[in-house]
């Protein structure tokens, strides 16, 4: 009995109880401690990972860490977002509230596949929570995100969904607006990075099947169903008229309706002239100064247009 009292106790230190939340605690999922040694080639899709934490955890200056640790790393094939409880509007916390985070840090891996609840003592918990997401079967569903920069905080966002299955397919499609080093500290003054500014879309959708002749190999102009969905975000609309470009990324995921389970999730930074980047790797961050004289030339064209 003592025994399980002290592993309770453990348990509880190592987690912060969310204000005006449930005080119930679901304990971590347990992963195996030795090294997954996946080849992120080998995912069959891109992993989706939702952070829940509070600027006042003090634990989760520990969750913050590794997991920027690993994304910078570039080791594994996923997206990750910090959903802050006590900064985020209400789309954030609805979020959080969906998928059950009543304590912090709580951090779930493709919509709750797999699911750490509390500090852990090295990354390597997180690691094998990403590959054996990454593992899954999942449907062959395509995304596509494509962000226009319109100035004055203002995006124009477009994502299209693809289906590349023989089958119908329904899903649930959000799209995340993060800050790569957010406005937001955490409990060791350290800026969070992809800070979640808003949901912006959080809605069912539904394609057709994938025809025939191109599932027998053969070419055709027509291909499965692509869902696609544009919005305009005014950032000034909800406090965030200070975006600035270069500091943006926006996410797309598509969700499973029935398990929850991420199926697919890609990302793009806005670009002015209509195109968008995917994240830049080691090369092309050393093309960003010129890209940026570029983008900022486009930019004064368009304008001086209108």
């Amino acid at each position: 009995m003592k025994k399980y009292l002290i592993i309770g106790i453990t348990i509880l230190m190592m987690v912060t109880p969310l204000a005006a939340a449930s005080p119930h605690i679901t304990s971590a999922v347990k992963t195996s401690a030795k090294q997954m040694n996946v080849s992120p080639e080998d995912f069959t899709h891109t992993v989706m990972v939702e952070y829940g934490t509070m600027t006042t955890c003090p634990y989760c200056v520990t969750a913050s860490g590794q997991l920027y640790s690993i994304y910078n790393s570039g080791d594994l094939d996923f997206y990750y977002v910090s959903l802050v409880w006590d900064k985020g509007n209400s789309n954030v916390r609805d979020r959080l509230t969906e998928l059950g985070v009543s304590s912090v840090p709580d951090v779930y891996f493709d919509g709750g596949y797999r699911r750490l609840l509390g500090a852990q003592q090295d990354e390597q918990p997180y690691r094998n929570a990403i590959t054996q997401c990454g593992e899954r079967v999942v449907p062959n569903i395509g995304v596509d995100v494509n962000v226009q920069w319109k100035g004055s905080g203002t995006l124009k966002i477009t994502v299209n969904v693809h289906n590349n299955e023989p089958t119908e397919y329904n899903g649930h499609l959000r799209v995340y607006i993060v800050e790569k080093e957010s406005r937001w500290n955490d409990n060791g003054g350290n800026p969070y990075h992809f800070g979640v500014l808003d949901i912006p879309i959080d809605r069912s959708l539904s394609t057709t099947p994938q025809p025939q002749s191109q599932q027998q190999g053969q070419s055709s102009p027509l291909g499965g169903t692509t869902y696609t969905f544009i919005k305009t975000w005014l950032g000034a609309l909800y406090g965030f008229g200070d975006i600035t470009q270069n500091n943006i990324l926006v996410i797309a995921s598509v969700f499973d309706p029935d398990s929850g389970y991420a199926v697919q999730t890609a990302a793009a930074e806005p670009t002015s002239g209509g195109g968008s980047s995917v994240m830049p790797s080691s090369q092309m961050q050393q093309l960003l100064p010129s890209i940026k004289i570029l983008c900022n030339q486009m930019l004064l064209k368009v304008l001086s247009n209108h």
